[in-house]
């Protein structure tokens, strides 16, 4: 009787690991919103009544799931020693994890959603590594690796905002972005270890404007019917910021603005149509408040932060979108996924040619490489949106940009002193002082 017992258990256990294997190869490669347990046991060899016994529900085995990779990376992770250089290897191991970056990367945007399955444990597992991150920085600090004076927890808190960021953007832009190596560049540069950039030729700038794509607006048929339209891309825009892509409805949608499913195709001829005149209202929002910004890179860079902080105290809902649909459309198959690829790309362009005309002024530190600032701040601007997702009480995300781009510019000079920015040097903030 025991021997069958265990023969039953070694079973379920078998069945069980196949299951989990499937979820996480399926949730990696399409995403958790686009999945169904039916896929899941087709793809396993088993039931659907085998996968909801084993698991329960969807949510639950979501959490088995993440919980399974975080064991594998905790693994590969024994016995290291927690010091600054872990942030790099850490960073190895979970790409040598095979859909360890695709999934945490997918559910980071869903999971800022207070409803989603997976929020409680992506609040906590932000929070504890920053916590770790700042624990790492502080030592380091008290070793003399870097500058007395570091504020530890605004670092922490902006290098885990990167980290998340970086992941991200290596999902769109492979060729480009290596999240170990960027990360590696940043802490070289708190240790004041990074290699002095060569000279930078200034360029012709390229409005940020450029950044956003322009929405074409049709200004045919009756002004009712364009009512409509824009109604509905204002129900479907907060229906997909809640919902993600996968998770609206098309019924829910219609029914928001009082219409039903006929007539909102008959406005937009599918789901994707929606989808893409929702991206392209956003874009043409944000494009509309940056057509007049500076042309000066310096006051281009510093208005970043006022930017930032304002989009989130009046127009949280486009970045609650953003943080939903870029991380879930990381999967190639999903039909944002082109729009967000274009949209990285000329994002960090757009902001490697501000900081190179910067860098050309003399405003810039030394060690300031703008490619690999492009990357970095346009990582950090997209991971913090999603930490202000977990927390936005926590989180002023202008504020931050502002503490970062400190270690970018000059010190401006003071009214009336007769001198550049370019004038007197500054000590970097991550060049520890002469003892």
């Amino acid at each position: 009787m025991a021997i069958e017992h265990a023969t039953r258990a070694g079973r379920a256990a078998t069945t069980r690991r196949r299951v989990l294997a499937s979820a996480r190869d399926l949730f990696a490669s399409r995403g958790f919103g686009a999945v169904s347990m039916r896929d899941i046991a087709a793809a396993a060899g088993v039931s659907h009544p085998t996968v909801r016994n084993l698991f329960g529900s969807m949510d639950a085995l979501l959490d088995a799931v993440v919980e399974d990779f975080e064991n594998d990376l905790r693994e590969a992770l024994e016995g290291r020693d927690p010091d600054l250089d872990l942030i790099d290897e850490i960073a190895r191991a979970g790409r040598d994890i095979p859909g360890y970056v695709e999934l945490f990367t997918v559910l980071a945007g869903a999971a800022t959603l207070p409803e989603h399955p997976a929020h409680e444990r992506f609040r906590a597992r932000d929070a504890e590594l920053q916590s770790v991150a700042a624990s790492m920085l502080r030592e380091a600090r008290d070793r003399g690796e870097l500058v007395a004076d570091l504020d530890v927890d605004g670092e922490a808190r902006r290098l885990n905002a990167a980290w998340d960021g970086l992941q991200v953007i290596s999902r769109y832009l492979p060729d480009e972005v290596d999240v170990p190596e960027a990360l590696a560049r940043r802490i070289a540069r708190l240790r004041g270890r990074a290699p002095v950039a060569g000279p930078v030729d200034d360029v012709a700038a390229i409005p940020l404007s450029t950044v956003f794509v322009e929405e074409s607006v049709d200004e045919h048929g009756y002004a009712v019917g364009r009512r409509r339209r824009a109604a509905i891309i204002e129900q479907a825009t907060a229906i997909f910021a809640r919902d993600g892509y996968h998770g609206a409805n098309l019924r829910d949608i219609a029914a928001s603005v009082g219409v039903n499913a006929s007539t909102l195709l008959h406005h937009f001829g599918s789901k994707e149509a929606l989808l893409a005149a929702v991206l392209a209202h956003r874009d043409a929002t944000m494009a509309a408040r940056e057509a007049d910004a500076d042309d000066d890179p310096v006051r281009a860079l510093r208005g970043i932060g006022p930017t930032a902080s304002r989009d989130a105290r009046t127009e949280p809902g486009l970045i609650s979108i953003y943080a939903v649909l870029s991380t879930e459309a990381v999967v190639p198959s999903h039909p944002a996924h082109e729009y967000f690829r274009e949209r990285f790309s000329r994002a960090v362009r757009v902001f490697e040619n501000v900081v190179q005309r910067a860098a050309a002024r003399g405003a810039t530190l030394p060690d300031v490489d703008p490619h690999a600032e492009a990357i970095h701040l346009v990582a950090l601007w997209d991971g913090l949106q999603l930490q202000w997702g977990y927390d936005p009480d926590a989180i002023d995300i202008g504020l931050e940009l502002d503490a970062h781009l400190a270690s970018v510019l000059r010190a401006p000079m003071p009214a009336g002193s007769g001198l550049d920015e370019s004038d007197i040097p500054r000590r970097h903030p991550g060049r520890p002082r002469p003892r």
